[in-house]
């Protein structure tokens, strides 16, 4: 049995079923760009762990390839594979689980759904917090408001978080110039407007214009500073006389600030780690733990695996996964 089994429509125009998935070429084409598709066409020859993932050229580098030497400590491979492959249910099977990338998009639904049909488990890895680039996590129910954190009740905690805050906080902000272009003004993240957490967990589902109106409709008598997304090259429009761009460090914007307003970026959590006041207009693990907000950021720390130190668990990854690892406790 392969995934996917999808509908085709017949010459009688029923609809019937299919063992090929049923999706734009176009899409696959740019799924599959010659740098990708390198990393999907390698064959285990050990024990593995699959990770699904839509662009492995990128996250390789960054955040697997310290997992991907760590776990080759234990004769674990890491083997990469798009959600829209065919592939048969023994690859599942034989492998020691399964994590998802960024498993919230929509084009990973016809392979969640084939797990599930096939009661085959899995979980999801993502990137983390303090800085992103350095640490990720790993969740059995999902990523963003979908993570079990949102609706954990943190008990686990240490009865003060304090030193843990403090300690990240000296060594994120270390070093970083305090943003001196303008003088007492909101700081406004800006998000790219296809991700999934914009599209899942906000309302400005028609992207950062929309939302830059807000914000300038909302404060007409404040200095705004704006900030792109980095990998935003969208031609954005600001009419207030008040409202300035910029493309300093986003600590530094968040020191130099009297008050961050966004949607759901990470910005936002950086900046409740410094300390300064935040308005938030989607839904995030910050408005589930709204009145928990130190409790939950020294959550995130404890949750996560630093990708440079490599400090990993086995013990802590098999709690917060899937993955079959207990043999190797």
């Amino acid at each position: 049995m392969h995934f996917l089994k999808t509908m085709k429509q017949g010459m009688s125009g029923k609809m019937v079923q299919s063992n090929t998935i049923t999706i734009d070429e176009s899409t696959v084409s740019a799924s599959f760009s010659s740098c990708n598709s390198a990393f999907y066409q390698t064959q285990p020859e050990q024990p593995y762990v699959v990770i699904f993932t839509l662009n492995p050229v990128e996250q390789v580098p960054i955040w697997l390839s310290g997992l991907a030497d760590w776990f080759q400590k234990y004769g674990i491979s890491l083997e990469y594979r798009h959600p829209l492959q065919l592939l048969p249910v023994e690859f599942f099977q034989q492998s020691l689980g399964t994590l998802l990338w960024s498993g919230s998009v929509p084009v990973f639904d016809p392979l969640k759904q084939f797990l599930r049909a096939n009661e085959l488990k899995f979980s999801f890895i993502e990137c983390g917090f303090f800085p992103q680039t350095q640490h990720i996590y790993f969740d059995r129910q999902g990523i963003n408001v979908d993570s079990s954190l949102a609706a954990n009740d943190l008990d686990w905690l240490p009865k003060d978080v304090a030193p843990i805050l403090q300690h990240k906080r000296d060594v994120f902000f270390q070093d970083v110039p305090t943003y001196s272009g303008q003088q007492n003004y909101i700081f406004v993240p800006l998000q790219l407007a296809q991700d999934s957490n914009i599209q899942l967990n906000s309302r400005f589902v028609n992207g950062m214009q929309e939302f830059i109106d807000y914000i300038e409709s909302l404060y007409p008598d404040d200095t705004l500073v704006f900030k792109r997304h980095p990998r935003d090259n969208t031609s954005y429009q600001i009419s207030s006389k008040r409202s300035y761009w910029s493309t300093d460090c986003s600590r530094a914007l968040i020191k130099g600030a009297k008050k961050v307003h966004g949607i759901n970026s990470t910005v936002l959590f950086e900046a409740e780690l410094y300390g300064v006041e935040t308005v938030i207009e989607g839904d995030c693990l910050l408005t589930r733990h709204a009145n928990r907000k130190s409790e939950l950021l020294g959550a995130l720390m404890l949750w996560q695996f630093d990708v440079r130190k490599q400090d990993f668990c086995l013990k802590k990854i098999v709690q917060r996964s899937y993955l079959a690892l207990e043999h190797y406790m």
